[in-house]
């Protein structure tokens, strides 16, 4: 790469700070308007649509870019704005749209927009195949997530060419990008759309773990991002943007980074042989530092250093554990005068083992999920030699077998996919579930019948045919949706599934609790107490937030209750669900069987007009002792 090529981008939330970066040095810079952005918080940021013709023209003849953020996932009725809106932007002449959700792929093709888009960093990012999609879909340049090393950055350069900006300081989340879903459960906020609540930056005690102690702590609380010190390894891995964070911070703070950043990009250019940083920029930044610094995943996976559990420098955030809701007997009603329907209904149900989907042949099961990311502590999960058992028994014959890709999959972890893929091809095993666009592309490519998980984050039906387009069989809702929207994309005649039943997965996170927290030392080996007991963060109100772990230790981090639709199944049916998914691989058999033969009963009786289930769901909450949820589907308060 040539060095005079490489781009310094920095944030703005207001005009002010808009002025201060392009004068200390940036060569680019993205700000949201008023509409479409996920920092619409703070009423006194963001830019009008005036300011926005302003500030094109301001940069511009400053020779300096703008990039606009429409980088939340949409619903329905915002997408005509939003169009609307777009074809505004390209009017205005701006640089780039950064975006997250699919749907806007397509409103660019169809309205015959020439704005290059660039993907942001919640699309989640982490492998080769996935740039390459999305190049393929018209995105000329991506923002890999921050998960990724340094040599899976360099990697994901040389195989596919593009354009990679990267993040080189600010607030990092602890949670895998555009994967957590923990504010919304809680609080109707979602942090896909800019709202989040931050649980995260909440205490928690660390409860299971021998060793960890009583006191609260920081658990989830990731340090700040500063790569600084490291821009010339970056440049030689193939970044060519740098990305500051921090679009609500005020210009001055925003502009003294700028120019530590300015500084050593300069050295880099003049003498593309200097790798020292300037130690005075180096001691000025960790003096303005908000929170304590770390290099994320750059040099390895996130391990205590990166997590600061004292939260000595954990900034005020307004928002604390409230009491969670958890669905009781007065949440279920009886309902007359439901339509006969003869249109048959499908239900697809997770399995942990060979010994649970056993003993399910016979239990009205369509369609088996074998999932593939293998969590530890439940012996949930598959590899290539559980599979080939069950096509040497012969069940893969008389049921549906569908291999589910995990949610997060990273550098190298793509070519494990490809190789599970090419195994299951020789096997004809044609049927796989995928939660990333990389995953995705290959399962496409090879032939496999695809569906999509709910890791593509589908949250409209602009987004639910760009996947139908790309060659997607079936497509998972998102777990964020509310009912009215939930409906819109149902009755949308689109093959829609939905999970029904089963754990709510909040955080993806690389970050090892019951590991790091006793270890205290990277030095010290890993004794897998993930394997040997259930462990969990509980929060002030004593509610518990379980962990699991899977092959590739990463911490799945879950909702405290189960989700439990059955007494909304009614209104479900009505709006024209037909296919539902139970994730039943963290019950035992006689439990999960049971709770297979509730829905299926109830199902059955809604298409035959019926609807007098009180006594089973009374059954249904009695199997699930740990609490059942409904939301974010169901419940109080929404975004």
């Amino acid at each position: 790469m040539e060095h005079t090529q490489i781009e310094l981008l920095a944030p703005a939330g207001r005009w002010e700070a808009m002025e201060k970066v392009a004068a200390a040095g940036a060569d680019a810079v993205y700000l949201g308007g008023k509409r479409f952005n996920m920092r619409l918080l703070r009423p006194g940021f963001n830019f009008s649509d005036q300011e926005l013709h302003d500030a094109v023209r301001y940069l511009h003849q400053q020779d300096k870019r703008l990039y606009i953020t429409i980088n939340n996932l949409y619903y329905d009725e915002e997408i005509e704005e939003l169009s609307d809106y777009l074809l505004f932007l390209q009017e205005l002449g701006v640089d780039a749209l950064i975006i997250q959700d699919s749907a806007i792929i397509k409103l660019h093709r169809q309205l015959g927009l020439t704005v290059p888009l660039h993907a942001s960093v919640q699309m989640g990012l982490g492998n080769s195949q996935a740039v390459k999609f999305l190049a393929e879909n018209g995105v000329s340049r991506v923002i890999l997530s921050k998960n990724l090393s340094l040599q899976e950055i360099s990697q994901i350069h040389k195989e596919t060419g593009i354009d990679i900006e990267y993040f080189a300081h600010g607030d990092l989340c602890i949670s895998h990008t555009g994967q957590c879903v923990m504010s919304n459960i809680i609080a109707s906020k979602s942090g896909n759309r800019g709202v989040c609540i931050k649980p995260c930056r909440w205490q928690y005690t660390l409860e299971g773990v021998p060793g960890a102690g009583n006191e609260p702590g920081y658990y989830l609380a990731h340090k700040d991002l500063c790569l600084h010190s490291h821009l010339h390894s970056l440049i030689q891995a193939g970044v060519c943007s740098f990305k500051i964070e921090g679009r609500m911070r005020e210009g001055k703070f925003l502009a003294f980074l700028v120019e530590a950043y300015r500084k050593a990009l300069d050295r880099i250019i003049a003498n593309p042989e200097d790798t020292q940083s300037d130690l005075e920029d180096v001691n000025r930044l960790q003096e303005k530092r908000i929170r304590n610094y770390t290099t994320a995943n750059l040099f390895g996976r996130t391990r205590i250093n990166s997590v600061d559990i004292s939260g000595e420098r954990e900034p005020f955030f307004p928002t604390t554990p409230l009491p969670l809701e958890q669905l009781q007997a007065q949440d279920y009603t009886d309902v007359a005068d439901i339509k006969v329907d003869t249109v048959p209904v499908e239900l697809t149900v997770k399995v942990a083992n060979l010994d649970a989907l056993t003993s399910l042949k016979n239990a009205g099961v369509d369609r088996f999920i074998l999932g593939y990311e293998y969590i530890r502590q439940h012996n949930a999960g598959w590899n290539k030699k559980q599979i080939a058992r069950v096509i040497e028994q012969g069940i893969n014959e008389i049921a549906s077998i569908i291999v589910e890709t995990p949610r997060i999959v990273c550098g190298d972890e793509i070519n494990d996919i490809e190789k599970l893929l090419d195994w299951m091809k020789a096997r004809n095993l044609t049927e796989v579930l995928v939660n990333d666009f990389g995953s995705m592309r290959l399962a496409l490519d090879k032939g496999f019948t695809v569906s999509g998980g709910p890791g593509l984050n589908l949250s409209n039906n602009g987004a639910a045919a760009f996947l139908r387009d790309s060659g997607l069989k079936r497509i998972t809702a998102s777990l964020e949706l509310n009912f009215s929207r939930l409906q819109k994309i149902l009755q949308s005649g689109q093959p829609v599934e939905m999970l029904v039943h089963g754990p709510l997965c909040g955080m993806i996170s690389d970050f090892c609790q019951a590991y790091d927290v006793t270890a205290g030392s990277e030095e010290v080996p890993c004794t897998n107490q993930c394997q040997a007991q259930d462990y969990a963060l509980a929060d002030e109100h004593g509610q518990r937030y379980p962990i699991t772990s899977d092959a590739y230790c990463r911490s799945y981090i879950y909702f405290p209750y189960h989700l439990g639709l059955f007494p909304y199944l009614p209104q479900l049916y009505a709006a024209g669900l037909r296919y539902l998914r139970i994730d039943g691989q963290y019950y035992e058999k006689e439990q999960l069987l049971q709770t297979i033969a509730l829905y299926r009963k109830a199902m059955g009786d809604l298409q035959a007009g019926q609807w007098q289930q009180m006594d089973n769901y009374l059954k249904l909450l009695q199997l699930h002792p740990q609490g059942l949820t409904a939301r974010p589907y169901f419940g109080n308060g929404e975004e």
